[in-house]
């Protein structure tokens, strides 16, 4: 109760207290007035825009969507794909020239697919997000997530500070009740003292990279180790493979919640209980196909996501860089929100042919499962021809498996297709301490 106090009294303080925008939220979505809400943000966003960046005067104009000072929304889909090539190429225009008026802040994109993407953000979004985060987790999961315990395996050394952490960071994560557990490189006795933590402080709430998740379960099976099952696992920043699900879930003896969100955007969509994965309605969310045509259910395609909040940095109709599978708008748990079926990762996880089709990033990773004598495995598309593969050694390698999948990787990649195995100690991590199953060079 004294935290709690004290978390509310400290955001109002510092001027974060997002408790209006999260009722904002509730009361739309027990109203069913989703739509409403996100054609007044979206007509907001475009007025700010048009006002304040000179990169989306320009292309209100030539796409009808203003016209003689009126907002035409059904013009909207003919707004442009932003990627981030043109970002890097109009960031100055694209910048809303108001944005020093708002307590503004610097953030990027992991650059794990090349240059990071320097972004603009602000607090208005950060109360727009924050409160987003918390509707998930109450209306979804049935719990009040910045008030329960909880341990957050994370990565990123831009967000866990080398070493020990600083008193006031010391105090901000006892009022929130949360432990942080750097995963950026997890050795063994890490992962056992990880698991003590677990234990001890028996957390309602495990959140974490789900490649860190994977490998403390690992470590918990090898060593047939007991482990607190907390009421709610939570698998964010990686792409969520069916066999690391499967491992999370018998160790742990909890279903895991996938959650999707990047640095660009933010909270994206969320896991429900039926396994379908809900897209949260502070953003305009789109799944695009390569002619840019909305897919059907069931289809795959680009996700393409306008953030109504960030007036600072305006994202509209921005390419995020990765693919998914669209649902049903109405999913079988009751939730009103629509649904994708799967996030199937980056476009950058996926390899390319020379003919322009894409070969899924897990036709290649399901090649390496149940392979006694693979510790950990990277797969590198340097070129239309060229594959690495990093391989840890549990033990020596089975000639007879290691020739079939050179096969089957030929069969999907052309006779022709080059395949190279490196031995190495240990995988890379990219900078933002993600583990990269699949990655393609090719741009």
């Amino acid at each position: 109760m004294i935290r709690k106090l004290l978390v509310n009294l400290i955001a109002k303080k510092n001027g974060d207290d997002y408790s209006k925008e999260y009722r904002e939220l509730n009361n739309r979505y027990k109203s069913d007035s989703i739509e409403l809400f996100q054609n007044v943000q979206l007509t907001n966003l475009i007025k700010q825009a048009n006002l304040n960046s000179k990169y989306y005067q320009k292309i209100f104009s030539e796409t009808g969507v203003i016209n003689n000072n009126s907002i035409n929304l059904s013009n909207f889909n003919k707004i442009p794909i932003l990627t981030k090539n043109i970002i890097r190429e109009n960031i100055e225009e694209i910048y809303s020239k108001d944005y020093t008026t708002r307590k503004w802040y610097y953030n990027s994109s992991g650059g794990s697919t090349g240059e990071p993407l320097r972004l603009i953000q602000d607090t208005v979004y950060s109360k727009w997000g924050n409160a987003m985060a918390r509707f998930y987790y109450n209306n979804f999961l049935n719990i009040d997530e910045p008030y329960v315990k909880k341990i957050i395996l994370w990565g990123a050394e831009r967000d866990l500070a080398q070493g020990e952490r600083d008193l006031k960071i010391k105090f901000n994560d006892w009022m929130n009740n949360t432990i942080f557990l750097n995963s950026f490189l997890i050795t063994e006795s890490d992962m056992a003292r990880y698991i003590n933590i677990i234990n001890s402080y028996r957390p309602v709430l495990l959140r974490g990279y789900a490649g860190s998740l994977y490998e403390i379960s690992k470590y918990i099976e090898k060593n047939d180790l007991s482990i607190h099952s907390p009421k709610i696992i939570i698998s964010a920043a990686e792409t969520l493979h069916k066999n690391m699900r499967e491992k999370i879930e018998s160790v742990f003896g909890r279903k895991v919640y996938d959650y999707y969100g990047s640095r660009e955007i933010g909270h994206l969509a969320g896991e429900c209980k039926k396994g379908y994965y809900h897209t949260l309605f502070w953003n305009y969310f789109e799944v695009l196909d390569k002619d840019n045509n909305p897919v059907q259910e069931g289809e795959e395609g680009r996700i393409i996501v306008t953030n109504f909040f960030n007036y600072s940095m305006p994202l509209i109709r921005y390419e995020i860089g990765d693919m998914a599978i669209r649902g049903p708008d109405k999913c079988p748990c009751g939730k009103l929100l629509p649904t994708l079926i799967r996030i199937t990762g980056r476009i950058t996880d996926h390899f390319k042919r020379k003919d322009g089709s894409i070969i899924h990033g897990e036709y290649f990773t399901h090649l390496f499962y149940l392979k006694d004598w693979v510790q950990s495995f990277q797969i590198i598309q340097e070129n239309f021809e060229r594959i690495k593969i990093l391989i840890v050694k549990k033990s020596e390698i089975n000639p007879i498996e290691k020739s079939d999948i050179e096969n089957k990787i030929k069969l999907v990649m052309g006779n022709n297709c080059i395949i190279k195995w490196d031995i190495v100690d240990q995988i890379p991590k990219t900078k933002t301490g993600k583990y990269l199953f699949t990655k393609s060079e090719i741009r």
